[in-house]
This record gives structure tokens, C-alpha cells and sequence, in this order.
């Protein structure tokens, strides 16, 4: 487990990541819709607790909201947050929150799929997610990019 594990933070997050991450090792490619799912509905479920200590539950404050939490899960740089853009960037150098250095963009996509839920479960909508660069890749930071999906954009 990463050294956020030591100190008892976000164990939950980091065990299933772990296990996310063995599972595609083992059975590769084809895993990987069974992982995005699981993310996927736990991002749903918790995004469904977070909806009900929001005030205001649009795309917005849904990123604002989830930018204060993930200060608090792990490191985070910067980021900037407007109506329709979240954008993350984690500091250069930093250990990856669920362990996912050198595993590969796939698995990396598949992990994050617990943020699409959580917009979708905040705010009701779908989100276009751009990751630009990973540790996962080998990259020395992360940076993610988030956008409301409209109805209108389908």
C-alpha cells in the first residue's frame, strides 16, 4: 500500500486498487470492463453520500466538492474548476494514492471510472473524462481533465 495507507487514509480505496490492478495483471485486457464497473458503482455510491452534504448539486459544485475531498484522500498541486471544466494536476514526484505507477493507461481509465459515478450521482450527468498525463504511464504527475457531457452532446 501507498505511505496515505500508513496513516490509515483511504485503505478501502487503495485495497480494491490493488486488487483492480492484480486482477487486470492476471487476466489483462478482459478485465477491464469488470473493473470499470466496479469503480464505476462505487463512485455511485458514494456520490450519493456526498450529494447529501451538498447544498447545490451541479457540475460546478459537484467538481468543487470532489476537489476538497481528494485534498484530503491525497496530494493535489493544482487544479482549476469552472461550469464545465475540472482540471486536476497532482505534484511532480508524488507516490500514486492507489498504486497504480508503471500498471498501464488501461487500468489507470478503469480506476478513475469512480469519479464518473460520482458526477453522474452528484449532478445527474455524464462526464467526459481526458486523462493527460498518469503515473501509471510513467509519468511524474497526474493530470485529469473532466467536462459535462450535454444530452445535446450525445
Amino acid at each position: 500500500m501507498t505511505k496515505s495507507a500508513k496513516k490509515g487514509t483511504n485503505f478501502t480505496y487503495q485495497a480494491l486498487a490493488l486488487m483492480s490492478r492484480l486482477f487486470y495483471e492476471k487476466f489483462g485486457e478482459e478485465a477491464l470492463p469488470i473493473i470499470r464497473n466496479v469503480w464505476y458503482r462505487m463512485g455511485l455510491a458514494s456520490g450519493e453520500r456526498f450529494k447529501e452534504k451538498m447544498t447545490a448539486c451541479d457540475f460546478k459544485s459537484a467538481a468543487e466538492y470532489l476537489n476538497e475531498w481528494n485534498k484530503q484522500m491525497g496530494e493535489m498541486e493544482s487544479s482549476r474548476i469552472t461550469e464545465d471544466i475540472y482540471h486536476i494536476v497532482s505534484p511532480s514526484g508524488f507516490c500514486c494514492d492507489v498504486g497504480l505507477e508503471n500498471a498501464g493507461r488501461p487500468i489507470c481509465e478503469a480506476v478513475m471510472y469512480i469519479n464518473k459515478g460520482q458526477f453522474k450521482s452528484i449532478c445527474g450527468c455524464d462526464v467526459e473524462m481526458n486523462i493527460v498525463r498518469s503515473k501509471a504511464t510513467g509519468s511524474d504527475c497526474c493530470e485529469i481533465i473532466y467536462r459535462p457531457i450535454d444530452a445535446d452532446d450525445k
